[in-house]
């Protein structure tokens, strides 16, 4: 197994940091893109960690806002034979509005929305239930949203003057099921990680979590989120737990003073190859 992160808003090596996320999943052989960055990052950046993106076999796209699909369009033209896997809410107009702001468009661009729409039906898995992608690889399809606690990290709506929240149903994480538990990796994990991780647990059936990789949205946590989440985390007890991109800096160094030296932050450039 290798796992590769592609894009973040960290870089290290000269690799290119953008507000995004893209990760390389390599098991066997069956080669995993999740998400694919805002769009500027992906394709340089996976040339210089040595990931020929022509031989993907899928791509998993973890919801549908600009900085997971940004590169949609570029990929489909190296890759036109790729498997990509999305809940249909991906394709929502959505926005972002703070108080006191204007609306912000955070949906899939129009160029990658149309290439998205190009990909023929044997090739397009539209997911909502949960389901496999290999026999030992899982994707979450809509997560339930049980704790009292887990929003999902921010002002986001469906309009443009803040009367339909968008709940963000599409948000979806990925597992990998190995011989020490699962490696759950996220997007933004809107879902919030509480109720991602029992859901993955309850439709994988592994109880054992080894690691989690990804964006957790704890930017705009407070303080008893931040506290509930690494109680958990605790009680999990995982091997590693890497934060990336929309974790937010003050939530990330929360984790690493409650939860120590199992925290790793994440950055483009960053390899793994977990012995599961």
């Amino acid at each position: 197994m290798r796992i590769k992160l592609l894009v973040d808003n960290n870089s290290k090596g000269g690799l290119i940091e953008e507000h995004g996320f893209s990760a390389w999943v390599e098991i066997g052989g069956f080669k995993i893109l999740f998400d694919t960055g805002q769009g500027k990052a992906l394709v340089p950046n996976a040339a210089m960690m040595g990931c020929d993106l022509s031989e993907l076999d899928a791509l998993v796209l973890s919801h549908g806002h600009y900085d997971h699909c940004g590169a949609i369009s570029q990929l489909l033209k190296i890759n036109p034979e790729i498997h990509v896997y999305c809940h249909s809410a991906a394709l929502c107009y959505r926005y972002s509005i703070k108080s006191g702001e204007s609306a912000r468009d955070i949906s899939v661009p129009r160029a990658e929305l149309e290439a998205l729409l190009g990909v023929p039906g044997n090739r397009m898995h539209w997911i909502n239930g949960a389901g496999k992608i290999r026999a030992s690889v899982g994707i979450t399809g809509i997560i339930d949203r049980l704790h009292p606690l887990e929003d999902t990290g921010g002002p986001f709506f469906l309009d443009q003057v803040r009367q339909t929240p968008d709940p963000i149903w599409d948000d979806m994480s990925i597992w990998i099921k190995t011989r020490k538990g699962l490696i759950i990796i996220t997007g933004c994990c809107h879902s919030g990680l509480i109720n991602s991780v029992r859901h993955i647990r309850r439709v994988s059936g592994v109880d054992r979590i080894f690691g989690v990789i990804g964006g957790l949205h704890l930017v705009n946590a407070s303080r008893e989120r931040l506290e509930a989440t690494c109680s958990a985390i605790r009680k999990w007890n995982p091997d590693f737990v890497i934060p990336c991109h929309c974790t937010g800096e003050k939530a990330i160094a929360f984790l690493r003073d409650e939860l120590g030296t199992i925290v790793t932050p994440g950055y483009a450039g960053l390899e793994l190859q977990p012995m599961g």
